[in-house]
């Protein structure tokens, strides 16, 4: 239950005592739909050269330094109209993440300049070069292919190009967000779309779906749902896109997130008493890791998968708590507030963002992982399900401010809180995935 619906905050201890049909989110798995989401996720086809060797690569911006400077940047694009989407899409990108700042590329000013040639004829072709223009050198080359003329993908596989030009680090534009939706049936449906909202596809509409997550390799998507009466865990292929039963049992049983190793954590009720689990991928070695009082859910790896935070009440409230993989060594990392859930941890596993209950109202919390220097990220409304980007730099999240529940990202302080769901949707649980090819 690493990021349940609104309602999981409400009373942990429902989980195992109701299975209450209100706790239950989405449906389950329709394979036909869900292929097209193959051709969104692995469509470009590039040959490229950069100029420039990594150790002579010029860092324009530190992203590890406190205070991040903006590069000033211009964008000239020639070529097919089509040209003029794609600059579009880049320059949303890179300003979102604040780093840059955009000069017009007929006034003197910038510091690299990015030029687009595009080219429409059997598919979308783009050739980039990025110059810096105070040493008078090109620093990046490279074309782009696709067989078909999706605009916003190669866009954004531009724009992590570019940014990875600058920081030295890969960009998260071409991530995706996979999260839960209320239809206007009334029934739940897991789907997945791009980190800024567009290209959503139906993953699963069968069933009645809870918590999911990403494997860290990004081959896999989890999730549990009951059907028949039972709760079972599944894994969605993503290549093949054939789905198989992890792990089934009575009780609630509540996917939470994997390792490097692909060890997926999970809490089950199998035994009364929910407690935390561990199995492979392909849904053997199942061990148990705690046996306390209380009641133990939500557990998720730290990134290096030597560490598992989790939500417990054996302190007589919910709060977050991290073990060791092997469930020795558990400690509290909350201390403030009576009702904390929901934890995930920072790309570095240096900090843990969770929600915590404030005035009556759910919000978005962040902490040390040895539970120092506590920080409240949302204000407006219930703001829920958090999710670290691969990078660690943004984070997704659930929220009812705009009289609505849906999605938003924003930077990893708080920062720059956007919608990328239509205000329509009833969007919550967002589960951010690794760096995807």
């Amino acid at each position: 239950m690493r990021k349940d619906n609104r309602s999981k905050t409400t009373d942990i201890r429902l989980q195992t005592k109701d299975l209450v049909l209100s706790r239950l989110l989405s449906e389950s798995c329709a394979l036909c739909s869900a292929l097209c989401v193959l051709c969104s996720l692995f469509f470009v086809l590039s040959s490229f050269f950069f100029l420039l060797s990594a150790a002579d690569a010029k860092i324009y911006i530190d992203i590890s330094s406190p205070g991040i400077r903006q590069l000033p940047i211009s964008i000239h694009t020639s070529g097919h109209s089509k040209g003029k989407d794609i600059e579009r899409v880049i320059m949303s990108d890179l300003a979102f993440t604040d780093m840059f700042s955009f000069v017009d590329p007929d006034i003197p000013g910038a510091e690299i300049t990015v030029k687009l040639d595009v080219h429409v004829q059997d598919g979308l072709k783009v050739i980039l070069t990025v110059s810096d223009l105070i040493e008078g050198r090109e620093v990046l080359k490279k074309r782009y292919d696709a067989s078909k003329i999706i605009v916003r993908t190669m866009a954004h596989s531009i724009a992590n190009d570019i940014y990875q030009v600058a920081t030295g680090k890969e960009g998260i534009f071409r991530t995706k967000l996979s999260y839960l939706v209320n239809t206007e049936k009334g029934r739940k449906e897991l789907r997945i779309m791009d980190w800024d909202g567009y290209n959503f596809k139906r993953v699963v509409k069968k069933g009645l779906t809870s918590s999911h997550s990403w494997t860290q390799d990004g081959k896999y998507l989890l999730y549990s749902s009951e059907r028949k009466r039972e709760w079972q865990i599944y894994a969605l292929d993503l290549k093949s896109y054939r789905e198989s039963v992890l792990f089934s049992s009575k009780g609630l049983n509540l996917v939470g997130g994997t390792s490097p190793d692909n060890l997926i954590s999970f809490s089950s009720s199998r035994d009364g008493s929910s407690e935390i689990y561990t199995i492979n991928i392909y849904g053997k070695k199942i061990k148990k890791l705690t046996r306390s009082f209380g009641i133990d859910v939500s557990p998720v790896f730290s990134p290096d998968g030597k560490q598992i935070a989790f939500v417990s009440d054996r302190g007589g409230s919910p709060q977050i708590y991290v073990m060791q993989a092997d469930g020795r060594a558990v400690h509290r990392v909350t201390f403030e507030g009576t009702y904390n859930t929901s934890p995930v941890w920072s790309a570095g596993g240096k900090r843990i963002a969770f929600v915590g209950r404030k005035n009556g109202k759910n919000q978005i919390f962040m902490v040390q992982s040895d539970g120092k220097d506590l920080m409240q990220l949302t204000y407006d409304g219930n703001n829920e399900g958090p999710s670290f980007s691969p990078d660690g730099l943004f984070l997704a999240f659930d929220s009812d401010r705009d009289n609505g529940r849906g999605l938003y990202i924003m930077r990893a302080n708080g920062e720059n809180q956007k919608r990328v769901t239509p205000r329509f949707l009833r969007a919550m649980a967002p589960e951010w995935s690794p760096y995807l090819n």
